[in-house]
């Protein structure tokens, strides 16, 4: 499996496995509404959002997205995000797969690789992730990464209707981490983008 920042080349192969579904029985899974609608509604989303991530990068708040590849083929977007990241290193994760390449175990893959990453190599000790009431497959993610529970709160999810989400919060000591390592590339033009100090 290999993450690399998403780029405009990746958005037509997103599209396509986006438009072939990403949540099961329809169950909110999202805050936006954004893998909802034509195959053309979906590539703009998601095209939109990824220029925004860019236009709005603050080193005090800021998104970067990772295309998630499995033997070269896109299977899904590993999200990393924070705010005042510097002060609190404190960071928040969010994923999408393609409905074909979901029960796998990519979900936990891709999400172990994003917080080793950030651990081990960008300073974060705190990770913090969430799900709505049914989500199985996201909650067993956590699980299995070591996350524990940290309450739940009450918000307006993507169908526009207020569900239960529970938070969760895992500490970089208590990682659950994979048999094989996580390889890095770029570190320190990285840290300098996120504001750290040099490694």
């Amino acid at each position: 499996m290999e993450l690399s920042p998403v780029r405009e080349s990746d958005y037509p192969e997103l599209a396509v496995i986006a438009a072939g579904g990403v949540r099961r029985h329809g169950k909110p899974a999202f805050l936006i509404n954004w893998d909802s609608g034509t195959s053309e509604e979906i590539a703009r989303s998601i095209a939109q959002y990824q220029w925004s991530t860019r236009a709005n990068f603050r080193v005090d708040e800021w998104t970067i997205e990772f295309t998630v590849r499995v033997d070269g083929r896109v299977v899904g977007v590993q999200g990393v995000s924070a705010k005042d990241f510097v002060r609190t290193r404190s960071v928040s994760t969010g994923s999408w797969l393609a409905l074909q390449e979901q029960g796998k175990g990519y979900g936990t893959q891709m999400r172990r690789a994003a917080v080793t990453a950030f651990a081990d190599h960008f300073d974060a000790s705190v990770f913090h992730s969430g799900y709505f009431e049914g989500n199985d497959a996201s909650r067993r993610v956590s699980e299995k990464l070591g996350y524990s529970p940290n309450g739940v709160k009450t918000i307006i999810a993507q169908d526009g209707l207020a569900h239960p989400e529970h938070q969760l919060l895992l500490a970089a000591s208590d990682i659950v981490r994979g048999p094989d390592p996580v390889e890095v590339a770029g570190t320190e033009e990285v840290r300098r983008f996120l504001g750290l100090a040099p490694a």
